[in-house]
């Protein structure tokens, strides 16, 4: 039997349920990127967010995401995700219902930017399935100077 999986609005509740177990991925990328946890970074999406979304599975949330405008002025979009453990036992029932959140996201933003942690491969998986450009050539990045890959996606 399939396993029941929505994405709906993120609440302040989803925080603390996916940041009790968040991926190991997702830590060593948030405090390499910024030295941010995965509690701060769900926060901030979710206070600054023009979009911010919950994963869940049987009813348990397993990631939160969404995109935060890059600046006041202009329509880039910073696209983000944190997940829990969970995330990659659940995976392919939510990256089937993911691609609709991305173009809600393309409704506002014409263009969705950011960066993403080199060794963090599901990730990267997930974003070319989305439709991401992902760069083939890392940059150094953030205050432990890892490689990380840009991606982005355009509107039409």
């Amino acid at each position: 039997m399939g396993r029941e999986a929505l994405i709906r609005a993120a609440t302040d509740a989803d925080i603390e349920a996916i940041a009790a177990n968040p991926r190991p991925a997702d830590v060593a990328e948030l405090w390499s990127c910024g030295r941010s946890t995965p509690a701060s970074a769900m926060r901030f999406g979710l206070r600054h967010g023009t979009h911010t979304w919950t994963g869940e599975v049987d009813g348990v949330p397993v990631c939160m995401f969404g995109a935060v405008p890059a600046s006041l002025i202009g329509r880039i979009g910073v696209p983000w995700m944190v997940g829990a453990a969970e995330l990659d036992q659940h995976h392919i029932a939510l990256i089937r219902r993911s691609r609709g959140a991305v173009r809600a996201m393309r409704s506002v933003y014409d263009v969705l930017a950011n960066r993403v942690d080199a060794r963090n491969c599901a990730a990267i998986r997930w974003l070319r399935w989305c439709g991401f450009t992902v760069s083939d050539v890392p940059e150094i990045h953030g205050p432990d100077r890892l490689p990380f890959y840009r991606f982005e996606l355009r509107s039409d």
